[in-house]
């Protein structure tokens, strides 16, 4: 009956908070902006987890695993749903490449050092690099949350560089995630091909793929199906996902790497892909607000290195200011070398400091595929860097845009 009442509750959380637009709550502005990306939920998760009140516990976790599992993919099919490569073709080329270029300048930043730092522990060098991989993929995430919330105010409203931050934010995210797949692929010890070591990693990345494309090629199929209302094709879609997902997670790959090919495939064949699209749309809130409680609740800062609550928060901290270091000289590259129409200020990486709920949602992919020796703290420092990020990228972008005179005189705060 507990474990009910647990799961109800939990339930309620994700319906309610789905559903709240407190883009204009009468508080600072880090602050608000947990609320608007649904970061507070991290907080929501670490107090009802085992460690606090014990409403999550590890009975409840257990049973949401499948649950995770669904919305992992789901989130990764969101994103996917976004590269419509017909379009792509269409811009300039500095907005293809440039969202790769800040994605890098925060994995390289995370990447190398945890690598150089990592590597001095007793664990096997194939877990090690899996875990910098990670690292690197929730450090190269950004997300549009906070641009979008200063783009209410019509005083940014038409900044040209606020928009290409927006771009840059969104479609930056897609290279972290396949990173992190990619990542878990190398994660296997085992051919998929018994008795065949050649082409090792292609083998399993070419699996995942193909297990993206069918979920792709039936959710592509699945309007197609008689006369299908919305209800039975959001059935049909979570089942097409347990499925998939649960394929995926089976054979201890990334359900968001999958969910994130199926998303493309979907975006990209001929077909009723608007219904599609706006089914995930309106589904994928309510999933990661789930995740981040999830998150919260399985998160803990005693990790098996050995450093303790305090040192697990210091080395989050330098993993937090390495990745704004490499944001900011990404920017500092892109900004001498830009081919858009107008040039953007030189620190204009530092707009995107905010990592948002998708880099949570990596470390947690990696803890389900299954325990390791750096998983919790890959999670912990993750939760840390996204609540510090989120608070301060509100003034971070403003100082962007202050720095353009498109951009207004710079007297307001958000």
């Amino acid at each position: 009956m507990i474990r009910l009442g647990a799961l109800a509750l939990l339930l309620l959380i994700v319906l309610v908070g789905g559903r709240r637009t407190p883009a204009r709550f009468p508080v600072p502005a880090g602050i608000r902006l947990l609320f608007v990306t649904g970061s507070e939920f991290l907080l929501v998760g670490i107090l009802l987890g085992p460690r606090a009140l014990g409403i999550l516990d590890a009975g409840v976790i257990e049973a949401l695993r499948p649950f995770a599992t669904v919305g992992l993919a789901f989130v990764g099919l969101h994103y996917g749903l976004q590269l419509e490569i017909p379009l792509l073709r269409t811009i300039p080329l500095f907005y293809s490449v440039a969202p790769a270029v800040q994605a890098a300048g925060g994995a390289l930043a995370v990447g190398l050092p945890a690598w150089l730092w990592l590597r001095a522990w007793p664990a096997d060098l194939r877990e090690t690099l899996v875990a910098v991989l990670v690292l690197a993929a929730a450090a190269a995430c950004s997300t549009p949350a906070p641009l979008d919330m200063l783009a209410l105010d019509r005083k940014y409203a038409g900044s040209p560089v606020l928009r290409m931050l927006r771009h840059l934010a969104e479609m930056g995210e897609l290279p972290a995630l396949a990173l992190a797949g990619l990542a878990l692929c190398w994660r296997q010890r085992t051919p998929v091909l018994p008795g065949t070591q050649g082409l090792f990693l292609l083998q399993w990345v070419g699996l995942a793929v193909g297990i993206g494309l069918l979920f792709g090629a039936a959710l592509t199929l699945l309007p197609r199906v008689g006369k299908v209302g919305t209800g039975r094709l959001l059935v049909g879609g979570l089942a097409a996902t347990f499925f998939f997902g649960g394929m995926a997670r089976y054979l201890h790959l990334s359900p968001l790497f999958v969910g994130l090919v199926a998303g493309i495939t979907v975006a990209n064949l001929p077909g009723p892909r608007r219904r599609v699209q706006a089914l995930v749309h309106r589904m994928e809130g309510p999933f990661m607000m789930f995740l981040l409680l999830m998150a919260g609740a399985v998160g803990t800062l005693e990790t098996p290195l050995g450093l303790g609550a305090a040192g697990v928060l210091a080395a989050a901290a330098v993993l937090v200011a390495l990745r704004l270091v490499g944001k900011g000289f990404a920017g500092v590259l892109l900004a001498r070398t830009t081919h858009a129409l107008r040039n953007p200020p030189a620190g204009f990486g530092l707009g995107l400091v905010a990592q948002g709920g998708i880099a949570v949602a990596v470390a947690l992919d990696y803890l389900e595929a299954g325990p390791g020796p750096f998983s919790s703290f890959v999670l912990a420092a993750t939760m840390f860097a996204v609540l510090v990020t989120e608070m301060v990228a509100p003034w971070m972008i403003l100082r962007v845009l202050r720095a353009d005179p498109a951009s207004g005189d710079g007297e307001e705060t958000p």
